[in-house]
């Protein structure tokens, strides 16, 4: 016959979803606040368990478990099957963030007829390649809830509403 067999296209396959799943967390992970939880989701369907800072930890040998701190960091981790105290260990990182325009405490300003946002460029950004460019926008608000509580809130507008 002609083309691939089913093994060849199997063995396609695979990687073809990967790729699909880590686009799909790179416009899912429009903000660190968002990829945290994004990666917390890919988590928790992997079967991770999620630990809590506050409390004591059992973790077993073989188990999978994870960790947010201040809702941008995410530290997962898992436990070999045949692990010992004392057996040396792994750590892989990588960072959440990435360069762009934070506003300010208090944005918004009007001058000249404009509405404008007070902003802080964040991280080592080429500047001039955003001018001129339409601009959403993504991160977390803080809100106070009817019971008077602070929640933490996020935010992605998908469409252009700002111009540098």
């Amino acid at each position: 016959g002609s083309g691939p067999g089913p093994m060849a296209e199997e063995a396609a396959a695979a990687p073809a979803g990967m790729v699909q799943d880590f686009v799909r967390f790179l416009n899912e992970a429009v903000s660190p606040f968002h990829a945290v939880r994004s990666a917390r989701r890919q988590l928790l369907d992997s079967g991770f368990i999620e630990l809590s800072e506050r409390e004591s930890w059992t973790v077993t040998p073989g188990g999978k478990y994870f960790y947010i701190r201040n809702f941008t960091t995410i530290i997962a981790f898992a436990v070999g099957a045949v692990f010992a105290p004392g057996n040396g260990i792994t750590v892989l990182g990588a960072h959440t963030d990435s360069p762009c325009l934070r506003l300010k405490p208090r944005p918004v300003v009007s001058k000249n007829g404009y509405l404008m946002l007070s902003t802080q460029p964040y991280g080592g950004g080429l500047w001039h390649t955003w001018f001129d460019r339409d601009l959403g926008l993504a991160g977390r608000v803080l809100v106070r809830t009817t019971s008077g509580l602070i929640e933490q809130r996020l935010v992605h507008v998908d469409r252009p509403i700002a111009r540098i």
